[in-house]
């Protein structure tokens, strides 16, 4: 009896020990097709909050030297969950869309599934995609 007692503590310990440590996902690996330039860089945003997605508070960002064509990144320390990216190519660098007269967007810019874009941008429900304990590869395609 001594043993099955001390088989379940040791067993509840090491379950609470695991979680407490932060149960993490595979690698994200990200691809982003069509950029039509190696000027500037490409600006990347993680969500997990669908309040939050695209313009708000991020989970993650990072910015990588734009490559005419395609460029891939790779990202790790995820936890498990449902995750949106939105996408800037920003040629001038200036941190910021540009934008025409009526504030339509001349530098290229994308979503996760390649969602699409209506009058604004997509909802987070269209853009996600979750993560398990797998790498998870997601592409889009940059929209000019």
């Amino acid at each position: 009896m001594r043993r099955f007692i001390a088989a379940v503590l040791a067993g509840g310990l090491f379950a609470v020990c695991f979680a407490a440590s932060g149960a993490y996902a595979g690698e994200l690996i990200i691809t982003v097709t069509g950029l039509r330039s190696d000027a500037g860089v490409l600006r990347i945003a993680v969500y997990d909050q669908a309040a939050e997605f695209p313009e708000g508070t991020k989970l993650r960002s990072f910015e990588v030297p734009a490559q005419r064509d395609s460029v891939t990144v790779t990202l790790g320390d995820l936890p498990p969950g449902n995750y949106a990216l939105a996408v800037h190519h920003d040629e001038d660098d200036n941190d910021e869309m540009a934008t025409n007269a009526i504030g339509m967007p001349l530098e290229g810019y994308g979503f996760s599934n390649d969602a699409p874009v209506f009058l604004g941008p997509p909802a987070f429900d269209t853009a996600a995609f979750e993560i398990f304990s797998e790498d998870v590869g997601v592409a889009l395609k940059i929209r000019y």
